[in-house]
């Protein structure tokens, strides 16, 4: 099978318009707590943004998902893509903390209408034997977009208050008007150039309950990877607020510096993503997760031990780099699990639970992290070792993330590899 029957027109296209969907959402994060603060919220308050955001997701990614496989993916896609675009407006002349909070959930509802029926809209145009290097694509050009924002949203809010003169206010605010503009454009890339894949104008098919079509084992293993996309999703949220205070707090970066540290550390680990997906075609899902996986929570320990703000950017960069090489394979394998006429309820049950994770972890690290911000703690058994109270949701969070993928690996099983093989070799006689 030739490799332009994988980058069709649709896959592409959704590709890109994921990639501009993400820069519009990254583009206030090196600076968003400290917008929040400017409103009035104080610092233990930060966590029930992110949390008020996934916990709309949670609630209705599954729902989303499951309506994609009756209605269709692109109506679904177009809805949650329009609504983005007026919640970013919104979002850049709200006056005070309270109705910003309704917006982060109004948020969160659009991109539950986005995100699940995006992924299943591109597995089900794609190869299966090649799903590894389409999603590899995909989330590369995702996070191309989520790693421009940071450094895109800090270069916006600079020359705004450095430059034209604005007030700090006002540079903060700037960056969401763009985000407007960029939700449009991606809307306008998928009602131009997706197909739909699923709806009463496509397919007569009836969706069935997983139940009926997955066999035991199977079950068995998308449910541990329910249980894994909770646990990732309350690490991964443990540090996302925490990432930029304690850069600010412990190093005195300015939201210029913070949003270079973080688009730079995903573009480094975009060297890979395409790359691990595709072999993991070929060798397997589980060991290319455990590649990248293992490192990248093994420098979340690390990563509170930094001297300086040099070297917390270096660890940043080495701990994104293993996150995307897992990343796509780690996709790729609840795709090979789910079948496709339930691909997108289920899909947005695996988003709900990664929320749910990602709802506790915020509110809980923010906590943590003001109550113990500014103490330290000595050990005298290693040398005198200090540990920054700061680090302290760094630690928690590696403990959960390992904890999830010891779950992955003992228990997920991956569908037959030799079966696989003889798909391509069938495959590439056409």
């Amino acid at each position: 099978m030739k490799a332009a029957k994988l980058y069709t027109s649709s896959v592409v296209v959704l590709s890109l318009a994921a990639m501009v969907e993400n820069l519009a959402y990254a583009l206030p994060m090196s600076y968003f707590p400290s917008f929040v603060q400017f409103l009035g919220a104080s610092v233990a308050y930060i966590g029930l943004f992110t949390a008020a955001f996934t916990a709309a997701n949670a609630t209705l990614s599954q729902r989303f998902g499951s309506l994609s496989d009756r209605v269709g993916r692109k109506r679904l896609i177009e809805v949650g893509l329009l609504v983005d675009v007026a919640l970013g407006v919104l979002t850049g002349i709200v006056w005070n903390w309270g109705p910003l909070l309704l917006i982060r959930v109004l948020n969160g509802v659009a991109v539950a209408a986005v995100a699940a029926p995006s992924e299943a809209s591109l597995v089900d145009q794609v190869p299966k034997h090649r799903r590894g290097e389409a999603l590899g694509f995909y989330l590369t050009m995702s996070m191309i977009g989520f790693n421009m924002g940071p450094v895109l949203g800090g270069v916006t809010q600079f020359i705004g208050s450095d430059i034209f003169g604005l007030s700090l206010e006002w540079s903060y605010r700037v960056p969401f008007f763009i985000d407007s503009i960029l939700a449009f454009i991606a809307f306008f890339l998928v009602w131009w150039g997706v197909e739909e894949t699923r709806g009463h104008d496509v397919t007569s098919e009836t969706v069935t309950d997983e139940d009926t079509t997955l066999s035991e084992k199977v079950r068995f293993s998308i449910r541990i990877l329910y249980i894994s996309s909770l646990a990732i999703g309350f690490s991964v949220g443990f540090i996302i607020p925490i990432s930029v205070l304690y850069f600010g707090d412990i190093f005195a970066a300015s939201p210029l510096q913070i949003g270079m540290i973080l688009s730079g550390s995903g573009f480094v680990g975009l060297t890979c993503n395409l790359y691990a997906g595709r072999l993991s075609d070929r060798i397997g899902r589980k060991p290319i997760i455990a590649l990248g996986s293992l490192p990248s929570r093994l420098a979340t320990i690390v990563f509170p031990f930094a001297p300086e703000l040099t070297s917390a950017a270096g660890v940043t960069i080495f701990r994104a780099f293993g996150h995307n090489i897992a990343m796509p394979a780690s996709r790729a394998l609840r795709a090979d699990l789910v079948p496709e006429k339930v691909r997108g309820k289920l899909f947005g049950r695996f988003a709900a639970f990664f929320s749910l994770g990602a709802i506790l972890g915020p509110a809980l690290s923010t906590w943590i992290y003001e109550l113990y911000r500014f103490s330290s703690f000595p050990i005298p058994w290693l040398g005198g070792l200090v540990i920054r109270g700061a680090g302290i949701p760094f630690f928690v969070s590696s403990a959960i993330g390992l904890f999830s993928l010891f779950l992955l690996l003992a228990f997920v099983e991956e569908p037959n590899r030799k079966l696989k093989a003889k798909k391509r070799k069938a495959a590439s006689r056409e």
